[in-house]
């Protein structure tokens, strides 16, 4: 993960989050495009990033037009509240490019895959949390496991999947998770 300002850049789960206060964070919707040019802008703080660069690394082997690029750019501005003409986070390099200004640290997710604890923002869900890290604990074990988390729409179902998930990627490096998800339509 990366921080910069009251900005965290989740980049196992591909979300920005914003600290609003008392340990509460709201998550900043991007598109996928768009966290790809902001995370690698992240990556490459404080030096030019072209834009062939940065078409390069989010659309490989795709023509693009620049000014789908330019949007994209507006897009994450908006979200970060940062402006063009007095820029706090993505300086505009006049035909060349840009560079990601504010500081940015690395930061270590808090969760731990073999401890109880999990995060402030997840209430009453030890038992689910626990049964979720038994599973992976078998899957390290060479057993197959597949796991369905379900239930009524708004009872924490992607908070618990999603603290799982840090506690997974702290513990287990290079571990890679796939998540699918169903929409009724």
């Amino acid at each position: 993960m990366k921080e910069f300002a009251q900005f965290r850049l989740d980049t196992v789960n591909q979300c920005l989050w914003r600290h609003v206060d008392a340990g509460n964070d709201e998550r900043i919707l991007l598109t996928p495009k768009g966290f790809a040019v902001l995370w690698h802008l992240v990556e490459q703080a404080g030096r030019l990033v072209t834009r062939d660069e940065l078409l390069d690394a989010v659309w490989p082997e795709t023509r693009v037009e620049p000014a789908f690029l330019n949007n994209q750019i507006l897009n994450i501005r908006n979200a970060l509240g940062d402006r063009p003409k007095s820029p706090v986070f993505i300086e505009t390099l006049s035909r060349r490019g840009y560079r990601f200004i504010a500081p940015v640290r690395d930061c270590v997710a808090d969760a731990n895959l073999g401890g109880d604890s999990p995060s402030r923002k997840l209430v009453g869900r030890r038992p689910a949390l626990r049964e979720l890290r038994d599973s992976l604990r078998k899957t390290l074990r060479n057993q197959r496991q597949i796991v369905f988390v379900t239930g009524e729409p708004g009872i924490g179902k992607t908070t618990l999947v999603d603290e799982f998930q840090r506690g997974a990627a702290a513990e287990v490096p290079g571990i890679r998770v796939v998540r699918g998800q169903c929409v009724e339509g």
